[in-house]
């Protein structure tokens, strides 16, 4: 990611500069910076999530409802190219219609079962003070991204420490365009009531609503919501 000549990080860096002042003011800040990298890589779309292999996993934007369904669906499975290349600092590019059963076949299950074929999956970790992210573009079967993956790489990085400083200062329950923010914070919600309903330690509690995610084919933040709402207890097997 460093190892860039200077002139490509100028170049990039002015392409980011360009980009993001084409876009709309008003729109809030990580899906512009989110919507730069979409642009600038020539994908379909965009997911730029942090702290990937914690509890306090969180998906700061998504570009649009596949984006944040792969995101989800990822997150329910426990497997995938963003886990990938977060364990193993590396970029992940994948044909998920040729290789997700082979290699991660809880994904590839619930990918079958939304009907998601014929993408490709880009996954690059992002180096965020400590925390790991990774950031995921998708692009149609066979489709190119317009950057080479080192080039990928250090944009992701770049537009990092911005994304992680506006999470920050986003008060708590606040969703942005997406609502994955104040998704997030309704599952931390669900957490803590699961914890006392079932007396479980939080990372058995947040397993077993995904858990119940995977089991009924929904998002964890669906399932989280309905743990708020009353619909959904986990007391004495009311599940």
């Amino acid at each position: 990611m460093n190892d860039l000549p200077a002139h490509e990080r100028k170049r990039i860096l002015a392409g980011l500069a360009t980009t993001l002042a084409a876009l709309p003011l008003d729109q809030p800040q990580p899906w512009r910076l989110g919507e730069a990298l979409r642009l600038m890589v020539g994908a379909d779309g965009v997911a730029l999530t942090v702290d990937y292999l914690t509890d306090g996993r969180t998906t700061i934007c998504a570009s649009d409802e596949l984006a944040n369904t792969l995101e989800s669906l990822q997150e329910v499975a426990g497997e995938g190219p963003g886990y990938q290349a977060a364990r193993l600092e590396a970029f992940v590019l994948v044909d998920l219609a040729s290789e997700a059963e082979k290699r991660w076949p809880r994904l590839a299950q619930a990918l079958h079962k939304q009907r998601i074929r014929q993408v490709s999956l880009c996954a690059v970790p992002l180096h965020l003070d400590g925390l790991r992210g990774v950031a995921t573009v998708y692009t149609g079967l066979g489709e190119p991204l317009a950057e080479r993956p080192d080039q990928v790489a250090f944009l992701a990085n770049a537009l990092g420490p911005a994304l992680l400083e506006d999470a920050a200062r986003q008060p708590e329950g606040r969703p942005h365009a997406s609502s994955t923010w104040g998704s997030r914070t309704v599952v931390h919600h669900a957490t803590g009531m699961v914890m006392a309903q079932a007396d479980l330690a939080s990372q058995d509690a947040l397993a077993l609503l995904r858990a119940r995610a995977y089991v009924a084919d929904a998002r964890v933040d669906q399932v989280a919501a309905s743990v708020v709402s009353g619909e959904l207890d986990f007391s004495n097997g009311r599940d």
